[in-house]
């Protein structure tokens, strides 16, 4: 088979194969509402960092957005959420390969344990969290 036979059926091939991915015959998109606020850690806003939530029995759409300067915003279908946060530091201390070793600024209370719940309606949904840091070691 020569390259011009090839081409061709590897297009077919990929169009056939993509005609599954979220077109017409698929389930409808969830409607989406901003979602803002504001998240501080150990009473101060915190810098830098991002939220997640994720539905609550896993059915559903997650969403995420970044922190900045203590504010997020970012947009999610409406629903009841487990929201989780992330904020990393660099140390001082470097790896075995002379790489910055980072560490968590939050606890795991707050991250991967997290059972802080977050209630998306339609409309404008304005949260707000007080997260604990991780002590220094």
């Amino acid at each position: 088979m020569n390259r011009f036979h090839v081409f061709p059926a590897f297009v077919g091939l990929l169009l056939v194969s993509l005609s599954g991915c979220g077109g017409p015959g698929g389930p409808p998109a969830p409607e989406m509402f901003p979602v803002s606020g504001t998240v501080n850690l150990d009473g101060q806003p915190l810098a830098e960092g991002s939220i997640t939530i994720d539905p609550v029995g896993g059915k559903g759409v997650p969403a995420m957005g970044g922190i900045k300067d203590g504010k997020f915003s970012f947009q999610a279908a409406a629903g009841e959420y487990i929201a989780r946060f992330s904020a990393i530091e660099v140390t001082s201390e470097k790896d075995e390969y002379g790489e910055p070793i980072t560490r968590s600024l939050i606890g795991d209370e707050f991250n991967g344990s997290s059972t802080t719940k977050a209630s998306i309606t339609s409309g404008e949904n304005n949260l707000s969290f007080d997260v604990k840091g991780i002590a220094a070691k």
